[in-house]
């Protein structure tokens, strides 16, 4: 809304500087107008002046003035009115908007008439008002279009810009709600479609992913087993208890070694081919910067409510307080909505609960919902990759969210907890922070 009384702001500056320009603009038009009147009726009085000092006649011949002067300077009439002649009242009556004059012109010794000259009654002030009003007028349609246009397209459309960066990150846990907006009614659709056909080609790839994992972890694993025992072996020719006497041969005992050396740096290459099958899942890289927790809160509420009225599950976050941090705010984003997705997919939709708040000098945040209790045991591998647990029978994924959940967390300087609450159906995990991430 800020950005809409920002917008109002500027126009409102602008068109009172428009308006300054104007009646300034109006004001030396008709200042000029009448310097010009003023020339024409001194011309004329000249005239007047000459003409009754030889005793001739006088007449105005006001044509012959407006092929010399502009029109408008010019008076509709001009008027010889005698000392001694009775005035009617009109003439009498200066008109208060400036169209009438009295010049006196000397007719002679101690003689003196006047020049009565009559304009057009002065259209400045309805010319003011006409500019003011017109100015007005387009104030107001346009500040009226800044907020149709605010409400229905700019709002909106702010609400959506982060979609898109979010499907980039690898955020597909909520759609955008749907909308009757003709404007936006359809790109909603097509993205929510577009997020549906990039979660499932993500699940395809984790599951052929966690398939080649598990051949490779297999495989390393089987190699294993061999390779301890050619150890044996080597050590077994290294004493010499194939020969016959069983004494150690230097030799054998040379080749021996260098059998357990290579030996060692195969197990030395599976080790790295397990570390990093297991650390495959995690390509995150934190950025560091500082904000305030509870624009963590807001934006966790903003994404997740309309889903959970959707999905009529009751949803509170509460935020206790509201510490600065110094953290990665996407990274604890993707881990508060990777529990909040785990909440929804096994919990009983009886109710989540986010609570987030700042303990000494760390920062706690937990997700509670009510569901599946898993036992004390389950609870231990939770965040091992690619392991389910029991209440994941017929629910989709590949067991990788909380184990990628827990290294972001690790990386950012925390950890990941969950306990359970057996006599509550309730399950509970918690995310320590620091208020200083490492980075």
């Amino acid at each position: 809304m800020k950005t809409i009384v920002k917008y109002i702001l500027y126009i409102t500056i602008v068109f009172l500087a428009l308006a300054g320009a104007s009646f300034l603009f109006i004001e030396k038009h008709y200042d000029s107008e009448n310097g010009m009147r003023n020339v024409v009726m001194n011309r004329i009085a000249k005239d007047a002046e000459v003409a009754l000092r030889a005793d001739q006649e006088y007449t105005a011949d006001l044509n012959a003035y407006r092929n010399v002067f502009p029109k408008s300077a010019v008076p509709d009439r001009a008027e010889l009115i005698q000392p001694g002649e009775q005035f009617s009242d009109n003439t009498m009556v200066r008109d208060t908007r400036g169209s009438e004059f009295f010049y006196s012109v000397s007719a002679g010794e101690d003689s003196v008439v006047f020049l009565h000259f009559c304009y057009p009654a002065d259209s400045r002030q309805f010319t003011e008002m006409l500019v003011l009003g017109v100015l007005l007028i387009t104030y107001g349609i346009l500040v009226i279009l800044l907020i149709c246009g605010y409400r229905l397209m700019i709002a909106p459309f702010h609400e959506l810009s982060d979609y898109p960066e979010k499907l980039a990150k690898g955020r597909l846990e909520a759609g955008i709600p749907e909308s009757k907006s003709r404007i936006f009614g359809k790109y909603i659709w097509g993205m929510n479609m577009l997020k549906d056909e990039m979660g499932h080609k993500d699940r395809t790839l984790r599951a052929m992913e966690k398939e080649k994992q598990t051949l490779i972890v297999s495989i390393a694993h089987g190699i294993k087993t061999p390779l301890s025992n050619i150890k044996l072996y080597a050590e077994a020719i290294e004493r010499g208890i194939y020969h016959e006497d069983k004494k150690a041969d230097p030799k054998d005992a040379e080749t021996a070694e260098k059998i357990r050396q290579n030996v060692e740096k195969v197990e030395v290459l599976l080790k790295e081919i397990i570390d990093s099958s297991s650390d495959a899942e995690t390509d995150y890289r934190p950025v560091i910067e500082s904000f305030y927790l509870e624009e963590i809160a807001k934006s966790v509420k903003k994404e997740y409510g309309s889903r959970m009225e959707l999905l009529h599950i009751p949803f509170a976050v509460v935020c206790e307080n509201n510490p600065l941090l110094s953290s990665d705010r996407d990274g604890i984003v993707r881990v508060i909505s990777q529990l909040l997705d785990n909440a929804v997919k096994y919990g009983s939709g009886q109710g989540i609960r986010l609570t987030m708040g700042r303990q000494d000098e760390d920062v706690i945040i937990s997700v509670k919902n009510k569901g599946q209790v898993l036992s004390e045991e389950e609870c231990a591998y939770v965040f091992k990759s690619f392991w389910r647990g029991s209440n994941a029978k017929n629910k989709e994924g590949q067991g990788i969210g909380l184990y990628v959940a827990k290294k972001i967390s690790e990386r950012l300087g925390g950890d990941l907890f969950m306990k359970n609450w057996p006599e509550e159906e309730t399950m509970e995990v918690t995310l320590i922070l620091p208020m200083d991430a490492c980075g």
